[in-house]
């Protein structure tokens, strides 16, 4: 069942990201990439659970609920609870309103614009206990969330009695985030019941039984995503099959009330376990679901070019007299098509920090005293992914009612609390592709790792082995031409039995072989071979390669989003409401700019600097600030005075920001009046600049 968390800040907030800004900011806060700050979930977990061990030291009967919503620690049961970071309102749908800015506006999205729209800079300096005064280089500057802005995070608890277990936790925490006992990360939370509605669109089979089929799933990452390879803290860019497959079964375990340590039912081994239903591999995409592949290992690039490349699969005869240095493409993505598209999965550092088991400490040490600071490269969240799922319909007919859209999977590491949330956009099906085409020249690529068997029956890389396997399955006479070939460790994890599977050697994805035949094959343009197919493993794609003959050079253009521009009305109330004070914020900007422009030759003196400036301070608005000047008695001055200021009103008026501002919202007299102020504030503070010159 899934809950929002709502979290109201009462004081300003650091819910620090464990980095800085250079000089600038020495402990800066959690903020995405358009510049809008969050509260990672894993802070929001810990002190959750924190609040929870408390509530159990007076209420015994509650205990129950600790190991069952929260896990144990290293043990292989996280707990029910599962948790997002936690987002403005609306969150959402502002992301998606900064894709469709009006031109005209786009000058304003601008991510330090949106960081000090919701935050500000605090200092502190330590004292000295001898001297009352403050310590040498002990000044330190933290960024903070401004206080009364409001955070969403969803929340999934297994059952109504943990929902109300969680919202009397919920109820204890009071602070969070740095210098919580100095003023710092006041909050009041609260559980509110999230729509759980059964309307969604899921997915609906009405092909014959015995039709082969492929479901389409389209999956927006909604957090970062660890899903951890042989380097444990580095992100794979890929979400591997099983990861769908354990997501789906997980939903018929529950369904079905099956345990699982028993003997499974066959229709379970059918849709799970023994390869009738293959689940493969998501590779970046786009919101359309543009396929994306593994680049080949046979696409090189000239070294230090961005625009040179070259294909190997054929011998490039015409760099042979050059002194020409290729490089690979490393583990980026292609469309396999006219297009030639070529993507890398966008990544992100995260920091975290493990506090000691001594809570009072309330900071990071080292691992032998139970805390630690630590980082993760993950997937960075926002970012598309394409997966398949293909069977017989009879079998697919099965999953129906476990795959619908909205659904949230929850893949890789930590993906009970920040990380892992994918959340399915979109699903189709089809029939699979059954259309062969005769080939005498083609190679076969590897998209996604391939387990290989010999004919002893153990796991193996030796290329000879591979070749023997594709003449089975293509036809005896093909001829192995050239290949490019590299090697990978997989292991996995067995839902079954709850424990690792053996660690094997596998064909990398992005290996490539081409074969010829003087007779010509028919094939179709893919096939699953090898090894635990339903995983995600043994996907290749047939390509024809005679068009390289001539031509071994690749035309690979860079993949970018174009996003067309809608109507400012269109857009999210809630984004409109931000552009706004973006505007306002950069008004100042725009009048220094302008007032430093359009600077005059008049000269005052100091005095008359700094009279004028508290006339400005000291009036309400333009003609309190007119009837001041007039007091002035010396003719002449009062004259040069009032001349320096004539046309404020109109310059400040044919703004660029101010006609933005007033095109977008209501400008009342006041607000008009205090940017009068404004520009003539800033005439003075030249004036008094160029005087010190």
């Amino acid at each position: 069942m899934q809950y929002k968390l709502i979290i109201n800040l009462k004081s300003d907030l650091c819910a620090s990201s464990g980095t800085g800004l250079g000089s600038l900011i020495d402990n800066d806060v959690c903020y995405d990439e358009y510049g809008f700050p969050y509260i990672p979930a894993k802070r929001i977990k810990g002190l959750l659970k924190e609040a929870a061990v408390e509530y159990c030291d007076w209420d015994e009967n509650a205990t129950k609920y600790l190991d069952e919503i929260f896990g144990i620690e290293g043990n292989n049961n996280p707990g029910s609870i599962k948790l997002s970071n936690a987002y403005l309102s609306s969150y959402e749908e502002i992301i998606d309103s900064l894709k469709y800015v009006p031109t005209k506006y786009k000058k304003y999205v601008d991510k330090q614009k949106f960081i000090n729209l919701f935050t500000n800079v605090r200092y502190q300096t330590a004292i000295d206990d001898e001297t009352g005064t403050s310590k040498d280089n002990s000044l330190r500057s933290t960024r903070v969330v401004n206080k009364d802005n409001q955070f969403i995070s969803r929340i999934e608890l297994d059952n109504q009695e943990e929902k109300e277990f969680i919202s009397k936790v919920s109820k204890l925490v009071t602070h969070m985030g740095m210098n919580r006992t100095r003023g710092f990360g006041e909050v009041v939370l609260e559980i509110q019941d999230l729509n759980n509605a059964s309307d969604k669109k899921h997915l609906s089979i009405t092909l014959d039984d015995e039709d082969d089929i492929e479901i389409k799933l389209l999956f927006k990452a909604e957090s970062d995503l660890m899903i951890a390879g042989q380097e444990s803290e580095i992100s794979k860019k890929y979400i591997p099959g099983s990861n769908i497959l354990g997501n789906i079964a997980r939903r018929y375990i529950e369904d079905k009330k099956i345990d699982v340590f028993k003997e499974m039912p066959k229709e379970y081994i059918d849709l799970f376990l023994n390869g009738k239903v293959k689940y493969q591999n998501c590779y970046i995409s786009n919101k359309n679901a543009l396929e994306f592949l593994p680049v080949p290992f046979s696409y090189t690039k000239v070294k230090n070019t961005t625009d040179q490349f070259y294909n190997k699969i054929k011998e490039i005869s015409e760099l042979d007299d050059k002194n020409v240095q290729l490089s690979s493409l490393g583990d980026k993505f292609v469309t396999i098509d006219e297009n030639n598209y070529l993507i890398d999965v966008k990544m992100a550092f995260d920091y975290h920090h493990q506090r000691a088991k001594n809570k009072r400490l309330g900071k990071a040490l080292s691992r032998e005293d139970g805390g630690t600071l630590y980082q993760y490269l993950n997937i960075e969240n926002g970012q598309y992914f394409l997966g398949k799922i293909t069977g017989k319909a009879k079998y697919l007919k099965l999953l129906e009612k476990y795959i619908k859209v909205d659904d949230i999977y929850r893949v890789g590491k930590s993906k009970t609390a920040e990380y892992g949330n994918l959340k399915l956009i979109d699903v189709s099906v089809s029939l699979s592709s059954k259309q062969e085409k005769i080939y005498h020249d083609f190679a076969v690529l590897l998209t996604s790792d391939t387990i290989i068997l010999d004919d002893n029956g153990n796991v193996t890389i030796n290329k000879n082995a591979f070749v023997d396997k594709m003449k089975k399955l293509l036809g005896s006479d093909i001829v192995l031409d050239r290949s490019f070939i590299n090697y990978e460790k997989v292991a996995g994890y067995n839902i079954i039995w709850n424990l690792p599977k053996e660690q094997v050697e596998a064909f990398k994805a992005g290996s490539i072989f081409s074969f010829k035949s003087e007779r010509g094959v028919s094939l179709k343009d893919q096939y699953i071979i090898g090894q635990r197919t339903s995983e995600g493993y043994g996907n290749i794609r047939i390509i024809d390669i005679s068009k390289y003959e001539n031509n071994r050079k690749l035309n690979l253009n860079k993949y970018e989003e174009v996003h067309s521009s809608k109507d400012i009305s269109e857009l999210n109330k809630n984004f409109k409401d931000i552009l706004v004070n973006a505007i306002k914020y950069s008004i100042s900007d725009d009048i220094l700019y302008d007032v430093v422009k359009n600077n005059s030759k008049t000269k005052l003196n100091n005095s008359t600097i700094g009279r004028l400036l508290l006339m400005v301070k000291e009036s309400n608005d333009l003609n309190d600030f007119i009837n001041n000047i007039s007091e002035i008695k010396d003719i002449k001055k009062n004259r040069v005075v009032k001349n320096l200021f004539t046309n404020v009103t109109s310059k400040v008026d044919d703004l660029p920001t101010i006609k933005d501002l007033k095109n977008l919202t209501s400008i009342d007299e006041e607000t008009m009046n205090k940017y009068y102020l404004e520009y003539i504030k800033q005439i003075l503070i030249q004036k008094k600049i160029e005087g010190a010159k």
